[in-house]
């Protein structure tokens, strides 16, 4: 007990040690920023009260918050200090206590000076790893303050983090470029050239490492830069696929992550086709390359490879030669996905259908026709195409059936794929339709199951703008200032019967003799009401004209 006691007491006593040590770092601190504070543009002359505020990092969970806070606030009054006023605020961002990171973060992007701020974009790129739902929410708003106060410091970290970091941090990173930076292109990147440029160089060494969504986020982030508007940029663009994808090399990429790179590069390529690039080194590439070993690639790799096929099909800005000697790959690889009806069978029972992967079939099927539609003498010119449309037929009538019984399953079925397959099936049923037709007609338009629809931008109902005019910016029209009607605005009271006579007696005297004799406007089966349509009284409804008839 008497142990115990003792020990109880140590405690207390240690406690009031602690409590006063950390209230005396805090007092110093504040001490030092009331002299900074006070000496206003002369602070630079009181280095030994910054080193204070830079040495309460080292303090207590108190102190610490304090001096991220005081020495991002005169952070540019001591240059000489500077570099190790950014290591201790990039120590507190690592500290134990959640509080001190988030003032850390909060004040790292104001520590940004003239020159290179990279290290700060570094280590704020990173940061985006976070746990924490507000330290993440911290960090992006931190580079937020970055990119417009520093814009190459900060996308040079992140940049570095695709290029170099763990994937965990290339992943956040490119996340940030693709939901962010893309949006504030036209403040931070468009009024400046070299800015574009930076991007477009780094963009290009990040497609060296990047696959799939990724991918797509960064190319989606250079389609949006100014200088891919124009012809040439859009060419550029063009160029920097073709190195990316290896297409200009002698041997092009057939399996493993370069071919799903090359995959990649092939469907992004149809969004700059469809501004003007030239077509021809991607569709070669998938036709001659990538269709005649189709059966032996994964699933994933032959619907992305379907994919940049149907998307690069229409519009197909090629020579009718070249399209020509697209015809046979792919008929030949639709055949081969087409699943082949199964022989005559004495049993009752309905066989089995066939699994197909709608998708992908979709997507073949689609850039045939595409093909067959700038080629017609392909399935009808002499005897070997009649035999060829014939098997075709053969093949595509089965798959009808398949679709049918697919169609009914998923429908019931609530998941997104499903929704996406059910539309691959319908827009099958549609080329199905137009292959059957004799001759085939090549006239079917659709959009693919997985393309994005495009969403209209609805009418912000929001400080008092409610239409669509009003919520792209347009002015709202002031509104009309109310007053009294004038004599000649109110409203006319109903004409009296006898007032109408009179007024109709002087119509008819104005009249010649002869429109007098035709036109009444009553009477049995007056011919003014007839001449309308009949309708009226002694018409098809009142006494009269139509009696007199039979």
């Amino acid at each position: 007990l008497e142990f115990s006691a003792v020990v109880e007491h140590l405690s207390s006593r240690w406690s009031s040690v602690i409590y006063s040590s950390n209230m005396a770092d805090v007092e110093a601190l504040y001490k030092s920023y009331g002299v900074l504070a006070d000496a206003g543009d002369s602070a630079g002359e009181h280095s030994a009260d910054y080193e204070v505020i830079i040495e309460g990092t080292k303090g207590s969970s108190n102190a610490k918050r304090l001096s991220a806070d005081f020495i991002a606030k005169f952070y540019a009054k001591f240059p000489a200090l500077a570099d190790r006023a950014v290591e201790a605020q990039l120590d507190l961002c690592e500290d134990e206590d959640p509080k001190v990171r988030l003032a850390a973060i909060k004040a790292l992007p104001m520590l940004c000076r003239d020159g290179d701020n990279s290290q700060i974009g570094d280590v704020l790129a990173q940061l985006l790893q976070s746990d924490s739902a507000a330290e993440a929410k911290m960090v992006r708003n931190a580079l937020l303050v970055m990119l417009k106060k520093d814009t190459r410091s900060c996308l040079a970290g992140l940049f570095y983090q695709i290029n170099s970091g763990e994937d965990l941090a290339r992943e956040k990173s490119v996340s940030y470029l693709g939901s962010v930076v893309v949006d504030l292109l036209a403040e931070v990147a468009h009024p400046h050239p070299e800015i574009e440029a930076y991007i477009l160089e780094e963009g290009k060494n990040a497609l060296n490492v990047l696959l799939g969504a990724d991918f797509s986020s960064i190319m989606l982030l250079l389609r949006k830069l100014k200088c891919s508007t124009n012809t040439a940029g859009i060419q550029q663009l063009a160029e920097i696929l073709t190195e990316v994808g290896g297409f200009s090399k002698e041997d092009p990429p057939t399996e493993g992550d370069a071919l799903l790179r090359a995959l990649a590069c092939a469907y992004e390529a149809s969004f700059l086709c469809k501004r003007g690039a030239a077509p021809k080194v991607f569709v070669e590439f998938l036709v001659n390359t990538v269709l005649p070993s189709f059966a032996a690639l994964p699933a994933d790799a032959q619907l992305s490879a379907a994919k940049a096929l149907a998307s690069l099909s229409h519009p197909l800005a090629m020579k009718p030669e070249d399209i020509a000697a697209l015809c046979a790959p792919t008929l030949q690889c639709l055949m081969a996905l087409l699943p082949e009806a199964p022989a005559a069978s004495e049993s009752e029972d309905a066989p089995a259908l066939p699994e197909v992967n709608y998708q992908t079939v979709e997507c073949v099927l689609y850039a045939f026709h595409q093909f067959a539609k700038k080629n017609s003498e392909f399935m009808h010119s002499d005897e070997e195409a009649a035999t060829r449309l014939r098997l075709l037929k053969v093949r595509l009538q089965f798959l009808g059936l398949c679709c049918q019984s697919a169609s009914k399953a998923l429908k019931a079925s609530k998941e997104e794929s499903a929704a996406v397959t059910v539309k691959a099936i319908q827009n099958i049923s549609l080329l199905i339709k137009s292959f059957l037709k004799v001759p085939p007609v090549y006239q079917t338009t659709f959009s693919l199951s997985f393309a994005k629809p495009v969403v209209p931008v609805p009418a912000m109902i929001s400080g008092g703008l409610s239409t669509a005019a009003e919520a792209t910016g347009a002015q709202k029209r002031p509104a009309a200032p109310i007053t009294a009607p004038t004599s000649a605005e109110m409203p006319k009271r109903p004409m009296t019967g006898k007032e109408m006579r009179e007024q109709y007696a002087v119509q008819r005297a104005s009249q010649p003799q002869q429109a007098r004799t035709t036109t009444s406007p009553r009477g049995n089966g007056g011919g003014y009401y007839r001449n309308r349509g009949g309708q009226g009284r002694g018409g098809s409804r009142g006494r009269g004209g139509w009696r007199n008839q039979y």
